[in-house]
């Protein structure tokens, strides 16, 4: 997900929250720099960075390189629509600076259809069709594959799919007929936290919830698996390796 574009779907409490942090922060210790822009002004997204309210904040941000950003825009639909587009432009126009060319940039972008709904919107364009070239890639959020916008949807190879309330005839008609037929799986309150994802290869599978020490206290976990009661080993007879400068058996 930080080399192509993706899109999250999913209903409130249906784990996409939980899903978006794990992997941004996930991104984070990779290396990546990443902006969250947060119209909801969600406290569940805080600690994804510094939170920042204006345009000249957020460019004075990127000029001192701060890595991890949460942008709280105005709650105005037309000012927020607007900033989206303007902190868009400001990161690929200081992209093609000396000493920002080589930085890879991940845009999180929640709740996209308060923004662009079914139409479009120039940063949004912008960055979904000549982003990924220049290093700076984008994840859509929303609740629907029908509040989507169309570029975005097309042009992301990774496609997440939580649990959504999108008709079963919309999502035939965008050849999500698959996705439609295991309707049942995802409703029930067994599987609330599994998810339905491709990486544009053209395979769809079922993924378990996502669990991670790196997402830790990110809101509502998902279900795991007890621990199994069997008998270890001695550590004596495992092998060890180093993981994160740490050594485990």
């Amino acid at each position: 997900m930080g080399k192509r574009h993706s899109v999250i779907v999913g209903m409130t409490r249906s784990g996409k929250t939980y899903f978006t942090k794990h992997v941004l922060k996930n991104l984070q210790s990779q290396g990546y720099h990443t902006v969250f822009f947060d119209p909801k002004h969600d406290d569940d997204y805080a600690d994804l960075g510094e939170v920042c309210t204006t345009p000249v904040e957020f460019y004075a941000k990127l000029l001192k390189k701060v890595p991890r950003i949460v942008y709280r825009p105005s709650p105005k639909k037309d000012e927020r629509a607007d900033e989206l587009s303007r902190i868009i432009e400001m990161m690929f126009s200081l992209g093609k600076k000396p000493g920002f060319k080589r930085m890879r940039r991940i845009v999180a972008i929640d709740e996209i259809q308060l923004m662009v709904k079914k139409g479009t919107n120039d940063g949004v364009e912008m960055l979904w069709t000549i982003g990924a070239g220049m290093g700076i890639v984008g994840i859509a959020i929303t609740q629907r594959v029908q509040l989507l916008n169309e570029t975005c949807w097309s042009q992301s190879e990774n496609k997440i799919l939580f649990k959504t309330d999108d008709r079963p005839e919309y999502l035939r008609s965008r050849n999500l007929d698959h996705y439609s037929d295991q309707r049942d799986f995802f409703l029930d309150s067994k599987n609330r936290y599994y998810y339905y994802a491709t990486t544009g290869d053209g395979k769809w599978k079922v993924r378990e919830p996502v669990s991670d020490s790196i997402s830790s206290n990110v809101g509502t976990p998902p279900t795991i698996k007890p621990p199994s009661k069997s008998k270890g080993k001695p550590i004596g007879n495992l092998k060890t390796q180093r993981f994160m400068g740490l050594k485990r058996w």
